[in-house]
């Protein structure tokens, strides 16, 4: 498998001509302030349409006041995406993919960026929905304190306009997504679209990482091999980084209509469930340290976030000081590490 992930790499392009775009890419992300936008388009196809497989692209302006107080407005398309929340069933509102030509963008907010996903309200009539969405934010905050290679996100404050008059404007909280390639180009790594991975195949380190940052946040709904969730990131010199995203079925959110898989040993989403790689006691304890240098940077998002309801903000954290309870007690955790981790992959 490894001779198989570094081929993957043959032909790409070196590691200084991967960087040299990350300027460019980094004045969306530069600040954790909420942006206020507006994105007009025709909602009824867009709204219609996410079922379909064959998902077209929806002609739409992104408007947003700039330093200056006067109105930006950008050229852009719309993809609904995602797989459970695109689902017409399950939400009133789909999760979307942005597309922006650079030269459309040049000067503004988007600026150096191509393609971003946008995580918005699945249902943007109800408050509880509404939490998820900053809950979720609020855990890619916790994972980028914890490690570079993670994805930069961007609180927005998001008026959907109809052009055609016919649906009343939605506003909801969501957050910007950065894409895939512009993580790979601030990790200098091109993304592997293998399936199959094994956990040998990967860097211990980070993967130890991942795998215990999902069980911080109670995510049992990941796959090296399968890439559910994960992205793998390939050095020049063969190095694989593994980097996870979607994070709404995690026991820290506990959303209503979160469950975990059948096949595995629990019931709720809030029950921990290590499915990571197997680690020595010198090895959990440098990853917990890690851990413990970040906890009150990981604290310290939640009064970032006054938009989080207190009662939502306290149950997160109850979650969170479960973790941090069971760190601290090293023979027990290693004892539940080594019962539950898997020996080759997941």
């Amino acid at each position: 498998m490894r001779l198989r992930l570094c081929a993957a790499l043959l032909g790409a392009v070196t590691v200084s001509a991967v960087a040299a775009p990350r300027a460019h890419a980094q004045r969306l992300f530069r600040t954790d302030s909420a942006l206020t936008v507006t994105i007009t388009t025709d909602l009824g196809p867009l709204l219609r349409q996410r079922d379909s497989l064959g998902l077209e692209k929806h002609a739409a302006v992104f408007s947003y006041a700039g330093d200056d107080g006067k109105l930006v407005n950008i050229s852009v398309k719309l993809r609904a995406r995602g797989h459970f929340r695109r689902q017409a069933r399950n939400c009133d509102f789909p999760p979307l993919w942005l597309e922006v030509k650079s030269a459309a963008a040049r000067k503004t907010e988007l600026a150096g960026l191509n393609k971003l996903k946008i995580t918005t309200t699945c249902r943007p009539k109800s408050a509880e929905y509404e939490q998820y969405i900053l809950q979720e934010y609020a855990i890619y905050r916790a994972y980028a304190a914890l490690t570079d290679a993670s994805f930069r996100t961007r609180l927005l404050r998001i008026t959907y306009r109809d052009s055609a008059g016919k649906i009343p404007p939605v506003t909801t909280w969501a957050f910007f997504i950065e894409d895939v390639d512009d993580v790979a180009i601030h990790l200098q790594s091109k993304e592997l679209a293998t399936q199959g991975a094994r956990f040998a195949d990967l860097e211990p380190k980070p993967l130890s990482l991942l795998s215990m940052f999902e069980y911080f946040i109670g995510n049992t709904d990941w796959s090296i091999a399968g890439l559910h969730n994960i992205a793998l990131l390939q050095d020049s010199s063969g190095r694989v980084t593994p980097v996870a995203f979607d994070f709404d079925w995690t026991g820290a959110i506990d959303a209503q209509y979160a469950f975990p898989d059948k096949r595995l040993p629990i019931h709720s989403v809030t029950d921990r469930l290590y499915r990571g790689n197997c680690v020595t006691p010198d090895e959990l304890t440098a990853t917990l340290d890690r851990f413990r240098a970040k906890r009150a940077a990981i604290d310290g998002i939640f009064a970032q976030l006054p938009q989080l309801t207190p009662s939502r903000a306290n149950k997160m954290k109850r979650f969170y000081d479960d973790f941090w309870k069971r760190a601290d007690d090293p023979r027990a955790f290693q004892k539940e590490i080594a019962n539950d981790c898997q020996k080759s992959g997941n």
